[in-house]
């Protein structure tokens, strides 16, 4: 009987446990899809580079999934308390039968499980599902073949999906006890009666909040765009402060004018419902204005994950064709002025580079001792950027001879360049400086300690010097042989491209069992097919981040929102009940419940899209420094998962709202 009646209730109370549901299916499903990446390397082609990439990321998966678990166990824990609250007055009624407190809680034991297994059960199943797709997807991320297409399934993903939810579900179930024995009889018999204490506030107060809530996000936003994010210091922290404490005063003083001020339209404010829509949402903000601080947050970091986390992968990544010339590059940075010579060195150590190579030139790198914001000059004013002046502040500018610079240039098939005894040029990779370099080259003189040098010529060379993960030339001196006399050195740089049939691996297989006890005569080597595999790697990981915790962040904020208004339309029956009795249209009532929920989800999210507007402004400044990143598809692809999550719960709160009140109109209560 007691099974029996736990299955009755959940079967009755189907559409209240329809957001619940939904929520723990959804998080299971997400949980599932992204700790099983692992194992779908055995669907990839991929080398032992990539491997430990996609072990990487299933590490970083699992420490992110510990702090995702924290945020769905919350979630699930409030959805839950919204349940009991809906059926206080039916828990009351089963104790005024003689039913006993413990005897209640192992009701809904029963029924949190029921609801529980069917959700994991259901998310697994669709985990599974999903997680084949997403190999496609890995594929094309780390830009490799895949194999024949074949069922994967991830015992580790799938028994860590049941111990993270086993864990949420035992704490609900705890919270259930402890909840429902501090309940007195009275309280739960009466819970539909008893309303939420209501604050007024003055007007000229509430008037002031906002103002300063306003000052102080502008504040935020000025802080954060003068400063950007290049160094995480005292204005960086202050912008998130006075943005954080700024979005909650604007929301605690919403209510204490924004319906006198809507009152000011009579015309508005009489049509219709509006006036009972109004109060009703004026009321709500009078006392959630905390939860909506906290939804507006979460909004915004869910909306800067999925807009910014693939676009910055994808520019941090898009011109490694550019800034990768040579098969390999040896790189020795010098401390103090020697002879080194990482050719000599590696034909010593029996490392034949001639067998190796088609070609390969050896360059020296000097400190000109110059800053290249004493080289620009005036001409600095075209970098728009203040990320990229900032970063060039204080940086020095460095030279390589002319004979060094057309070897290289041979190697890439280029056209060498000549130079008298008191001219220079300048190479250049980096996108944002090419304006200013160009203004530069009309007519700088520059002072190096063995003379004064004019330009060779009216514009710069975009080169890459050596194979590198990103272009990051920003302005190299190319000077005659006998300028670098008095300059300290301050690299070596060794760049080959491989014979037909060397590989990247057989020259790492080569030098790692070459110098297995140290001794290098280099401080570190990087090749194309190295960084290939770590740029896609890196856009992998970024990319998968983003979409993990912008999603999860979504679902928890408009999940939250959902249950809310639920709760509100459940605790508000009765005021839905007297419209229908003083003879207002059914249509007028569903459109007032339309109309205050859309408010209610659109609050939070306008604000949101406020602050991710400037965020998103700041984060493409800051990764200007690898590339522009395409706004408008980010923006879409944000777009898409609000869409998709955001408006379900919407549409889920709107029907079921209309459930609940269709439901008290039927039965009288």
């Amino acid at each position: 009987m007691f099974y029996k009646l736990a299955l009755g209730n959940v079967k009755r109370s189907v559409k209240d446990y329809t957001i619940y549901f939904l929520t723990l299916t959804f998080g299971i499903c997400i949980f599932y899809v992204f700790n099983s990446i692992e194992s779908q390397q055995a669907m990839l082609v991929i080398s032992k580079a990539q491997q430990d990439l996609l072990k990487a990321l299933t590490i970083i998966m699992g420490y992110v999934s510990v702090f995702i678990s924290f945020i769905l166990g919350f979630l699930i824990i409030y959805a839950n308390n919204f349940l009991v609250r809906r059926r206080k007055k039916e828990l009351g009624i089963y104790l005024t039968l003689g039913m006993e407190k413990g005897t209640v809680s192992r009701l809904l034991i029963v029924e949190t499980l029921c609801i529980g297994l069917i959700a994991l059960f259901t998310g697994l199943l669709a985990g599974v599902t999903i997680s084949q797709g997403l190999s496609v997807v890995t594929a094309k991320m780390f830009a490799v073949n895949m194999k024949s297409f074949r069922f994967i399934f991830s015992p580790d993903a799938f028994y860590k999906s049941i111990l993270y939810f086993g864990i949420i579900f035992f704490v609900v179930i705890i919270f259930n006890f402890i909840v429902i024995s501090r309940y007195k009889l009275i309280d739960l018999i009466n819970a539909d009666k008893k309303s939420e204490k209501l604050k007024v506030r003055r007007l000229w107060l509430s008037v002031l909040i906002f103002i300063v809530s306003l000052l102080l996000i502008a504040a935020a936003y000025y802080l954060i765009l003068e400063h950007g994010m290049t160094s995480f210091g005292l204005s960086f922290k202050l912008s998130l402060v006075f943005g954080s404490v700024g979005t909650f005063l604007f929301f605690f003083s919403l209510s204490g004018f924004l319906l006198r001020i809507v009152k000011a339209n009579k015309k508005l404010y009489l049509k219709n419902l509006n006036m009972f829509v109004l109060r009703q949402i004026n009321s709500k903000i009078n006392t959630a204005f905390i939860s909506m601080t906290f939804i507006c947050l979460m909004l915004l970091i869910a909306i800067g994950t999925l807009a910014s986390g693939y676009g910055m992968s994808s520019v941090m990544t898009k011109e490694l064709n550019k800034s990768t010339p040579y098969d390999a590059t040896f790189y020795k940075r010098i401390i103090k002025n020697d002879n080194t010579n990482i050719s000599d060195q590696l034909k010593k150590d029996g490392i034949d580079i001639d067998k190796l190579a088609t070609r390969y030139t050896e360059v020296r790198i000097y400190d000109t001792g110059m800053l290249y914001k004493d080289l620009l000059g005036e001409s600095s004013n075209y970098i728009k950027n203040k990320n990229t002046k900032l970063f060039l502040s204080e940086e020095k500018v460095t030279a390589m001879t002319v004979s060094d610079f057309n070897r290289l240039a041979e190697m890439q098939n280029k056209q060498p360049i000549a130079l008298s005894e008191t001219e220079y040029a300048i190479s250049n990779d980096f996108w944002e400086t090419k304006t200013a370099y160009r203004n530069l080259m009309k007519d700088k003189v520059i002072q190096l300690e063995t003379g004064s040098y004019t330009p060779g010529y009216q514009d710069v060379f975009d080169f890459s010097v050596r194979t590198y993960l990103s272009s990051f030339e920003y302005g190299m001196l190319i000077v005659p042989d006998h300028a670098v006399d008095k300059m300290r050195l301050g690299s070596v740089e060794l760049s080959l491209n491989f014979k037909e049939g060397v590989t990247d691996e057989n020259l790492r297989n080569l030098v790692d069992s070459k110098y297995i006890k140290g001794g290098r005569p280099y401080s570190y080597m990087q090749t194309r097919t190295q960084l290939y595999e770590q740029g896609a790697g890196l856009r992998t990981i970024i990319s998968y981040l983003a979409i993990y915790i912008g999603i999860v962040f979504l679902i928890t904020s408009a999940a939250v929102l959902a249950l809310q208004q639920l709760s509100e339309s459940s605790d508000n029956s009765n005021r839905y009940r007297l419209l229908r009795k003083i003879g207002s249209e059914e249509a007028l009532i569903n459109r007032s419940v339309f109309m205050q929920i859309a408010i209610y989800f659109l609050m939070p999210l306008s604000l949101a899209i406020i602050h991710s507007i400037v965020g998103l402004k700041v984060v493409n400044d800051a990764i200007t420094m690898f590339g522009n990143m395409n706004v408008l598809s980010n923006t879409l692809f944000s777009a898409v998962f609000i869409v998709l999550i955001y408006g379900g719960y919407f549409l889920a709160a709107y029907f079921g709202s209309l459930g609940m009140l269709k439901l008290s109109k039927k039965t009288g209560n």
